[in-house]
């Protein structure tokens, strides 16, 4: 009965020591497998703080934002000569030529030119480009504040960075299951993806408020070519004519060939009446 007893309490312990190494193994599992998931989201965190990070001068620092444009179209009295007066005024301030476009339609000859200058420069450049008209279609200059979508861009950028903070402080502590740490892992890398369109949309209304645009169009009338076309010597009214004359010979020619058979007929037919009345006897008048 001691055996008995003895034997029962000594594999009651060696169960309980095999429980308790299992559950030991189990949570060693878990550690690695947290520690890991810290792991790759510390590096996600650090790679996607340095791409999304902005410039300091990015913000709005409260000072207005506008973006300025001007669509201006004019007749010129010379195109070339007005092309290179405004190339060279672009070159005495910080601006380029964004897109150039030259086309002739008779009797119009037209540049449009897209230029992009700095905005402290903006009126200043147009006010060279005011010496080149003869003749003004229009000149219509916008200007569009985007202060306020500035300042929103900015705190919606704020908010997903504390945000972004709070799901990486659940990963360092490990607070909370791993189904809840690989949750925090997915919702980081969905920020990261807004803060960078975020950042995105600023930098480009940053590009649109410090560069103005100037959109040109102007023109000249090609006269020369006008009276050229209107005023056509003898020589060639009279090759044209011969060229029109045999144009119509040959139609003619061709029309006849068409109908032969219709004229064929008819020449028989007069030919056969013609004969039929010279056999036919003349009547005798009594005197």
């Amino acid at each position: 009965m001691k055996n008995t007893v003895y034997i029962f309490l000594v594999s009651l312990c060696l169960f309980s020591a095999c429980g308790a190494k299992q559950t030991s193994m189990e949570a060693a599992d878990t550690m690695d497998v947290s520690d890991e998931s810290l792991r790759k989201a510390e590096t996600s965190l650090t790679q996607n703080q340095l791409a999304a990070t902005p410039h300091e001068d990015l913000y709005s620092n409260g000072k207005v934002k506008l973006i300025k444009t001007v669509n201006y179209r004019f007749e010129v009295e010379n195109v070339k000569k007005a092309s290179e007066n405004i190339e060279a005024a672009i070159k005495k301030y910080p601006a380029y030529i964004a897109s150039s476009n030259l086309r002739l339609e008779n009797p119009i000859l037209e540049n449009k030119l897209s230029i992009r200058v700095q905005s402290e420069y903006f009126y200043e450049l147009l006010k060279e480009i005011d010496k080149q008209p003869r003749f003004v279609n229009f000149r219509d200059v916008s200007t569009n504040d985007v202060s306020k979508e500035f300042v929103d861009l900015e705190s919606r950028l704020k908010t997903k960075r504390e945000v972004e903070e709070r799901y990486m402080d659940i990963l360092r502590k490990k607070a909370g299951t791993i189904e809840e740490l690989l949750h925090a892992e997915q919702q980081i890398g969905e920020l990261h993806e807004e803060i960078e369109a975020t950042i995105s949309r600023m930098n480009y209304l940053k590009e649109q408020v410090s560069y103005s645009t100037i959109n040109l169009e102007f023109y000249q009338t090609v006269s020369e070519e006008i009276s050229a076309a209107d005023t056509i010597g003898m020589k060639d009214n009279f090759l044209d004519a011969l060229k029109t004359g045999w144009q119509g010979l040959l139609t003619v020619i061709l029309g006849i060939t068409y109908i032969w058979p219709i004229l064929l007929i008819a020449g028989l037919t007069i030919i056969y009446l013609k004969f039929i009345r010279k056999k036919q006897p003349v009547p005798y008048k009594e005197i």
